[in-house]
Formats: structure tokens, C-alpha cells, sequence
């Protein structure tokens, strides 16, 4: 069984990823406005010629995509309330996923395809995004990564295929709407997972974490 939140909070291992948790979150909010405008903004990009993104004539598709991540977000919490081993071996994906996504934009920095949609995510974009960065939020794929984390912590086999579906499909979305390349699209598995490996170790160290049912 999993330990309980209690039991979680004993040990000073489990009070330390917490915390980074926290931190990593304040830190996003209150500093990636600075990162975008002070320094990924004003950096040349690379613009690149997609073939895969000239198969689709752009559609705008963010209501979708912020349904599909708004449910799996929702079912996460509310099935994991209870798990602290799985819900923060989420949360702590997520966060690492983030660190290496504020180097790679640096390092790969990519202009916007031309006839971009911007995405419209009224949430992250009041919090985290200044309105004339969020095109160069390319490599790679926040919002795809962000499922892949929900997707590697799910225990029902059931709900596994679901969000897997879901994130397919989001991929898919984004790429009609022209917000990623599809180099962004297929180094977010990857990486995201390298992440959740690594976190999942660690945790495995304080909570004991479940098969897939």
C-alpha cells in the first residue's frame, strides 16, 4: 500500500521534494515572464520548412486541447488525492520536464511557424506567459509533455489508454494548428520520460508505488 501524506511528510526525503515541488512552481510563475521577454523573445530563431505541418491548412484548435489536458488533470488529482508516491512523482515530472525546457528553448531556439495560431490558454498565459512570447514556446512541447507525465503515473490500465488517446490526439491539434513543429511533437516523449524515470526512483525511495491495475 501507499504510504499516506502523513506518513509522507515524516520523512525529510519526502518533505525535500515538496519543497522543490513548490519552488519549481513559484519559481515558473514568477520568472519565466523575465525568461520570455528579457531573453527568449528579443533571440534569433531558427525557422523551419515542416513538411508534415504543410500537409494542414491551420484550424484552430485550443479549446480542444485545453478540454483533453483539463480533464486528465482533474481525474489525476482526484484519483491520486490520496497517493502522495503518485501524484508528486507527477508533479515532480512536470517540474523537471520544465527545467529542461527553459534550456532547450535557449539552445534550440526556433522561430514560429508562419502561419501560426497562437494557442489560447487563458490560465498559463495570465501566469506564466507574456502574450508576445508564447509563439517561441516551441522546443519542446510543454502541453504534451505535461499529458506524458499524467500518462506515465497512471495505474488504471483503463485510463492509461485513455489519456495515452488524448494525448495523441492533442498532438495531433497542435500540430493542425501550426503551433508545433513536429520536432517539438517527438522529442517531448522522450525527455518527458527520461524525467519521470528518474523522478520515479527517487520517489520509489519514500512511497511504494502500485502496477498498473
Amino acid at each position: 500500500m501507499d504510504i499516506t501524506w502523513r506518513e509522507w511528510l515524516r520523512t525529510s526525503r519526502g518533505r525535500w521534494i515538496i519543497a522543490f515541488c513548490l519552488t519549481t512552481l513559484l519559481s515558473m510563475v514568477l520568472f519565466m515572464p523575465i525568461y520570455y521577454k528579457e531573453l527568449l523573445t528579443p533571440r534569433p530563431g531558427i525557422l523551419l520548412n515542416d513538411p508534415i505541418l504543410n500537409l494542414f491548412t491551420p484550424v484552430d484548435w485550443s479549446s480542444a486541447v485545453f478540454f483533453i489536458l483539463g480533464v486528465a488533470l482533474a481525474q489525476t488529482i482526484w484519483m491520486y488525492r490520496r497517493s502522495p508516491a503518485v501524484l508528486l512523482t507527477g508533479v515532480m515530472t512536470y517540474c523537471v520536464v520544465n527545467i529542461f525546457r527553459a534550456i532547450t528553448m535557449y539552445a534550440v531556439t526556433l522561430e514560429p511557424p508562419v502561419d501560426m495560431i497562437l494557442l489560447i490558454d487563458p490560465i498559463s498565459e495570465y501566469l506564466v506567459y507574456p502574450q508576445q512570447a508564447f509563439a517561441k514556446d516551441l522546443f519542446f512541447s510543454g502541453h504534451v509533455s505535461t499529458m506524458l507525465a499524467m500518462v506515465f503515473v497512471e495505474r488504471n490500465r483503463g485510463w492509461y489508454a485513455v489519456k495515452l488517446f488524448g494525448t495523441a490526439l492533442m498532438a495531433l491539434f497542435l500540430a493542425w494548428q501550426h503551433v508545433h513543429y513536429t520536432i517539438d511533437l517527438i522529442a517531448a516523449p522522450p525527455i518527458t520520460w527520461a524525467a519521470y524515470w528518474g523522478t520515479r526512483h527517487l520517489i520509489r525511495a519514500v512511497g511504494v508505488q502500485k502496477p498498473l491495475e
